[in-house]
């Protein structure tokens, strides 16, 4: 009558939130693995034939770079961040505990106060209030709305709002772990 499979209790929302964003970063990961695979393929081969497409070199740079940053998402989503345990390793139970929530703590203190650096940095409100990317660039001195890649010709925006897209998932799961009942995960 009784099977071996735990009861699992419910989780709070933000935790299930935390799991879906997870699944999401995590295709992500992979269709943006395989785009830079085609890319330096492409350039493999345009290279070879002796017509670079120069652009395919800064292309596949940024695409790492979102990968490394939605990388870094998952790996606060699943505890498998970077972490040294010589600490934890030697502290009772309890206190491993406490201080697993102090580490989330910072965590999510780092995340709130990069929230803050970013809002700042793109600054909406303002680029809002001035009607155009040149009147915020004339009133503000912030070219982030202007400044175009070398090759690709793209405002570099485009590529920097992997920023406030970690911040943001940051926030869920760092969020979320805090909310996560302390016994489940080790």
């Amino acid at each position: 009558m009784f099977n071996d499979t735990q009861i699992e209790l419910p989780q709070p929302w933000l935790v299930r939130v935390s799991a879906g964003v997870a699944r999401v970063e995590f295709i992500l990961i992979g269709v943006l693995m395989v785009a830079i695979f085609a890319f330096l393929m492409l350039n493999v081969v345009s290279r070879a034939v002796g017509s670079p497409v120069i652009w395919v070199d800064e292309a596949a740079v940024f695409l790492m770079i979102w990968v490394a940053f939605f990388g870094a998402s998952l790996a606060l989503a699943k505890r498998e961040h970077l972490a040294v345990t010589l600490v934890s390793d030697m502290l009772s139970g309890r206190m491993r505990i406490l201080l697993s929530v102090l580490v989330d703590t910072f965590l999510f203190a780092f995340f709130a106060i990069f929230a803050v650096i970013l809002w700042r940095w793109f600054d909406p409100i303002t680029l809002w209030n001035a009607g155009s990317i040149a009147a915020f660039s004339s009133e503000t001195f912030n070219f982030i709305y202007q400044e175009p890649t070398v090759t690709l010709g793209l405002p570099k925006v485009w590529f920097w709002l992997i920023l406030p897209i970690f911040c943001l998932t940051g926030l869920v799961h760092t969020a979320a772990q805090l909310m996560r009942p302390r016994g489940d995960f080790q």
